[in-house]
């Protein structure tokens, strides 16, 4: 995994009257390397049918999908991976339920993937233990994407814990989040292996030009993050 890792949050896009499947759909024409759907108000039946839409233009693109929170979901939905929090299932719990999945339901798709995020230090080490396929890493700057979010990282502390992902894990790839911009990118993905966004895929006006700007704004970002030299 190098380079974008693009969120569709659906609390911000319905905030502005977007359909988060329509935004998911140009976002994926922008080339990131990985694609989640964040849903925290949505009802299991609303987010299934979000994933499962997405997931089909996901795969279509050839771009790796992941749910938030929701492992069961992301299974039943087809995704390629499941993203957890410090409060969701742990890993090794999602591991045991993706191993005991019904015959036939991920038929056909590579193995299921698990991502975690950490926000301290011993967060970061517990999760190293469990094996995940990703760890993320974060706030690196202040977010409004949280209404409690965690105390921020900032760039040299990012650099010194994925000193220790690198030691303690070579090649796991290493996600930065929070508040991470366009103008922040290349600096961030220097130092990481992928850079995870939100806000910035959003273009500002809701115009008839929306879709087409933030398919541009996924490939700029795409670019920065590449380009960082990671």
């Amino acid at each position: 995994m190098r380079g974008l890792y693009a969120i569709v949050d659906t609390d911000t896009l319905n905030a502005r009257g977007v359909d988060p499947v329509a935004f998911a759909e140009a976002v994926l024409e922008g080339r990131p390397a990985a694609l989640q759907l964040r849903d925290k108000q949505g009802t299991a039946k609303t987010t299934l049918s979000l994933l499962r839409s997405i997931a089909f233009l996901a795969r279509r693109a050839g771009v790796p999908f992941f749910a938030n929170d929701r492992a069961d979901l992301a299974l039943v939905a087809g995704c390629d991976g499941v993203h957890v929090g410090q409060e969701d299932l742990p890993v090794t719990a999602v591991r045991l339920l993706a191993a005991r999945a019904p015959a036939g339901l991920r038929e056909g798709l590579p193995p299921f993937r698990i991502g975690v995020s950490t926000h301290d230090r011993p967060q970061l080490l517990a999760a190293l233990t469990d094996g995940p396929d990703y760890v993320a890493i974060g706030p690196v700057f202040a977010t409004r994407s949280k209404t409690d979010p965690s105390p921020v990282v900032g760039l040299a502390e990012l650099r010194a814990r994925v000193a220790i992902v690198r030691e303690q894990a070579p090649g796991l790839p290493v996600v930065a989040i929070g508040g991470i911009t366009r103008r922040t990118a290349a600096e961030v993905g220097a130092v990481c292996d992928a850079v995870a966004v939100i806000g910035a895929l959003i273009p500002p006006d809701t115009g008839p030009w929306f879709f087409r700007a933030a398919r541009d704004r996924a490939r700029a970002l795409s670019e920065a993050i590449v380009g960082g030299g990671g």
